[in-house]
């Protein structure tokens, strides 16, 4: 505690949103990580590359349900001269054999089972005919010459051992951790899931269950961070939607501060006389307020009190939402070890006309369509920011960057995938 931001909306830090960004990721140090059991590490963040501590498969093994022979001794077999063998036994998968394949000879094999010594080349069973002459051994009619090493799995062939699996900073997905498994990492190291609380101002604002009386709205800002602050990874410890009251503000920043690696506050950062989080941001040392050139969401405060991300959010709903996506999603990425701090991003097209304004950086709602080999963007309704069914509609955020006056129909842009359309090309 200490005395803190300036109060005066003239006495802002102005900056452009490259700047903003570049301040929040400067300061948004990756936490320690932590080792969990592999089942447990779906979607965190792989903090040290896996090498493989042995190859893939880690035996030669059969691809196919069938017959193990030597391919030299079935070189000659046509469907009008086959080829007969004598049948040993059986190799089961998870079993070896006991000797090796001699001259003459053939052993019946599962798929996945490791082919005796000797033998090169498995048969399918579909291509073949057994046949057993009264008490003697069984025969096996071969009725084409195979390649050698049909069908055979060479070990190593998936990976090879001392190999990268999986490199570090990515996602761990399912199929990941299929693949490490098969390589015995029951444990692995990733990054530890921050802890945010979020703090929601407003004395408009009410529950989501409760009836609505003049001049309330039903608090839709706290549901929507919650579930976004989840999407990426990181963990809420702490929701909270409190009075217009500077003091309380204060206070319930001051707690959040001690149990959490980031706070986030919604609403009261603007220059109004009654805005509590900003009135309120006087108690702490540490924590800016910016007048940052995008839209939405220009009125902020960033800073970090007791060594933790502040970032304090405008109230409409579309500015938390842009805001979160813009600053505070790739901060809380960071903190977690992730390469990849963003949304994935796709080039589009813009469909029609869309004004926009140099030296402001622009994040417009937009929908999707495919046609004429391109991704073709449309704003999903009026860019206000007070407005919920744009963002509900939109399949991306739309970037016009600060350089660019506007869109003319036609021009290439970048966007951010919040969604893929229902519909996609083939």
């Amino acid at each position: 505690m200490g005395a803190g931001v300036a109060s005066s909306a003239a006495e802002r830090s102005a900056l452009t949103y490259a700047q903003a960004r570049e301040r929040v990721l400067a300061a948004a140090q990756t936490l320690p990580p932590e080792q969990v059991p592999l089942t447990e590490a779906g979607g965190r963040p792989l903090i040290k590359p896996v090498v493989a501590r042995h190859p893939l498969p880690p035996f030669r093994n059969s691809a196919m349900d069938g017959i193990a022979v030597r391919a030299e001794d079935v070189a000659k077999a046509t469907a009008a001269a086959p080829v007969t063998l004598r049948v040993t036994g059986t190799i089961a998968a998870g079993h070896v054999a006991a000797q090796p394949l001699g001259a003459g000879e053939a052993v019946r094999i599962m798929t996945g089972a490791m082919p005796p010594e000797g033998a090169d080349t498995v048969i399918p069973v579909e291509e073949l005919a057994f046949a057993r002459a009264g008490t003697g051994p069984e025969q096996v009619s071969v009725r084409r010459a195979p390649a050698a090493g049909e069908h055979i799995r060479g070990a190593g062939l998936d990976l090879a051992a001392g190999a990268v699996a999986v490199e570090a900073g990515r996602a761990l997905t399912a199929h990941d951790l299929a693949l490490l498994a098969s390589l015995g990492e029951a444990r692995l190291t990733v990054g530890r899931r921050p802890h945010v609380a979020v703090i929601s101002t407003g004395d408009e604002l009410v529950d989501i269950g409760a009836p609505l009386k003049p001049g309330a709205i039903r608090d839709s800002n706290l549901p929507m961070l919650v579930s976004l602050i989840g999407e990426c990874g990181a963990r809420v410890v702490s929701a909270k939607r409190i009075a217009d009251d500077p003091h309380l503000v204060a206070k319930q920043v001051q707690s959040a501060l001690m149990m959490a690696d980031a706070v986030v506050t919604i609403g009261g950062v603007s220059a109004g006389d009654f805005d509590p989080v900003r009135l309120s941001l006087t108690a702490f040392d540490g924590i800016e307020l910016w007048r940052v050139a995008m839209r939405p969401g220009q009125p902020q405060a960033f800073g970090t009190p007791e060594k933790r991300l502040f970032f304090g959010l405008p109230g409409n709903p579309a500015s938390v939402a842009c805001v979160f996506e813009a600053l505070v999603r790739p901060a809380l990425r960071k903190l977690q070890g992730f390469a990849s701090l963003d949304r994935p991003r796709l080039e589009v097209r813009a469909a029609v006309d869309i004004p926009s304004r140099a030296q402001r950086t622009d994040f417009v709602r937009a929908t999707l369509d495919h046609r004429d080999g391109a991704w073709w963007a449309s704003p999903a309704g009026e860019q206000v920011s007070g407005h919920l069914a744009p963002q509900s509609r939109a399949h991306v955020l739309l970037v016009i960057p600060a350089e660019t006056e506007r869109l003319a129909a036609g021009d290439a842009a970048e966007a951010w995938l919040l969604r893929w359309p229902d519909e996609r090309p083939a």
